[in-house]
Order: structure tokens, then C-alpha cells, then sequence
């Protein structure tokens, strides 16, 4: 009797066992499916794999960039249109080559799903992301996308796309309002003022960009067009380095300042006191 007893409970712990992984190999399945056939550009997400609110917010961001092309149409102005650029399905803007399902966790009809994402054309680099999803009218959706490591325009893509589309549309040779600064950088469309081209830039776009060594975070170098200075975006902030040699920049300050120096064909930004690249060239 006692073994009759102890049997019944060994049963239901094998099927809830059983029922858990059915439930977590159907979450990885749709993550996994997402991402093979994801190209890199949010405007060619499935949506039927997307939650209805994640959805809606793509369809908003596409709005804005048609409202701006139109505008910048319009104008008749040589201006950029208002868009996202880069893969926002990853903290990397470059995006990914490659990717591995991690662990899943599950909380009724909530799971997130650890990915590691890797950038072979991009230093090697690899990172990990958080993948929401919930369950809407009986199948698994993807909600949100958490970035784990930084992302500059905001911690998730949910965030990225709110930011975007609640942004007033750029108006070509006005300033504008919303999320832009003193000199008319959108920050939510991945903007910075550039205090050496005095124009507004995005860091991602420029020819030259380094990273540091776990390849989570990004720099972009401008230069002078005599070739003189430089300036260098990265999240530790935004400076302005004189030549002092040929491939040898340098800026000065109290704490001893910064360089950019060109060694064996790489090239490396950091502090001049230690002397130790933060961020190096992208090994194409």
C-alpha cells in the first residue's frame, strides 16, 4: 500500500516534468525561428511572431519614417529622413551572424529566453540578450528584446521604438522639439552633436569605429578634414584630440587625458596615463 501511495506522486512529478520541457522546446522553437530567417532589419520582422504590442509599435515607427520621408520629400531638402538604423532585435546595431538558445525561464504565461548572439565580421564579438515573450490566444509571441549590455538609445527594443515614434518629425532647417538637443541632435534617432564637423552625427555610421575588448560597447572617431584632430564618441563621453605625430593623437587634462594611436595597423583609444587602449579597431 505504502508503495502504491508513494508511486502516485512519483507519476505527476515526472509529467509536470515532462509538460515543462514540451512548454520550454515551444518558446525556443519560436525564438529560434525568429532569429534564423531575421534579417537585421526590424522593418522585415515577422510580425506573426511578434506580440500584438510589439507589433503596433513597429507599424508607429514606420509611420514616423514615412511621415518624414514625405516631409523631407516635400522640402525638396538633400536632409536625412527620420529613421532606425541598425538591427534593434540585439544590443549590437552592427546586429549578428550567428546565435545559441541559452536558458529559459517560464512563469505562467510569461518566459524569457537568454541568447548569445555573435558578430564574426564584427572583432568576433559576442553578447547576450534577453528575449521576452507571452502567451497571446494560445501560442508564444515575442514581446521584447532586453538588452544586457549597453545600448545607447534605450534598454529594450520596446523602448527603442517608443522613443522613436513619440519624437516629434524632423522639419528640414528648424529646430525641433521632443528628445532633441540644443544643436537639433535626435538622440532617439541615434544622433550627437559633433563639436569638430559641427553637424549632427551618428557615431555607428562613422567609417572609422572601434570597440572594447568583450566587444559590448562602441566608439566612433571622426577626423578633421586636415587630419589634424579628432573626436571620439564613446559612452565615457565625447572628445577632441590633437595631433601630435602621425597616427598619434592626444588630448590634455588634468587627469593626464586621452590618445588615439595607430599601432600595427589598429587602431586604439584610452587614457594617456596608463596608456591602455579602452577601445580598439574592429578587425575586419
Amino acid at each position: 500500500m505504502k508503495t502504491k501511495i508513494l508511486f502516485f506522486p512519483l507519476i505527476v512529478m515526472m509529467l509536470l516534468i515532462s509538460c515543462n520541457n514540451t512548454k520550454s522546446n515551444g518558446i525556443t522553437k519560436v525564438v529560434n525561428t525568429f532569429y534564423k530567417y531575421y534579417k537585421g532589419k526590424y522593418v522585415g520582422a515577422d510580425k506573426g511572431m511578434l506580440s500584438a504590442s510589439l507589433a503596433g509599435l513597429i507599424d508607429k515607427a514606420l509611420e514616423k519614417e514615412a511621415a518624414s520621408a514625405e516631409k523631407i520629400k516635400a522640402s525638396k531638402s538633400t536632409d536625412k529622413p527620420d529613421i532606425i538604423e541598425g538591427d534593434i532585435f540585439t544590443s549590437l546595431n552592427e546586429g549578428y551572424t550567428g546565435f545559441k538558445i541559452g536558458d529559459t525561464k517560464i512563469e505562467s504565461d510569461k518566459a524569457v529566453v537568454t541568447v548569445e548572439f555573435t558578430n564574426k565580421n564584427y572583432n568576433h564579438t559576442t553578447w547576450k540578450d534577453d528575449v521576452v515573450l507571452i502567451k497571446e490566444n494560445g501560442a508564444w509571441k515575442i514581446d521584447n528584446v532586453n538588452y544586457k549590455q549597453d545600448a545607447g538609445a534605450g534598454k529594450n527594443i520596446k523602448a527603442v521604438l517608443t522613443q522613436f515614434s513619440s519624437a516629434a518629425v524632423s522639419i528640414p532647417g528648424a529646430m525641433v522639439g521632443g528628445d532633441s538637443d540644443a544643436h537639433g541632435c535626435k538622440a532617439s534617432a541615434g544622433y550627437t552633436w559633433s563639436a569638430l564637423k559641427k553637424t549632427c552625427i551618428r557615431a555607428f555610421e562613422l567609417p572609422l569605429k572601434l570597440s572594447n575588448p568583450s566587444g559590448t560597447l562602441i566608439a566612433g572617431v571622426a577626423f578633421s578634414d586636415d587630419k589634424k584632430q579628432a573626436e571620439v564618441f564613446a559612452k565615457e563621453g565625447n572628445f577632441i584630440l590633437t595631433k601630435k605625430a602621425e597616427d598619434f593623437y592626444l588630448s590634455t587634462a588634468s587627469n593626464g587625458g586621452m590618445f588615439l594611436e595607430k599601432m600595427n595597423g589598429i587602431w586604439g583609444f584610452g587614457a594617456s596615463k596608463d596608456g591602455k587602449a579602452l577601445y580598439i579597431e574592429s578587425k575586419k
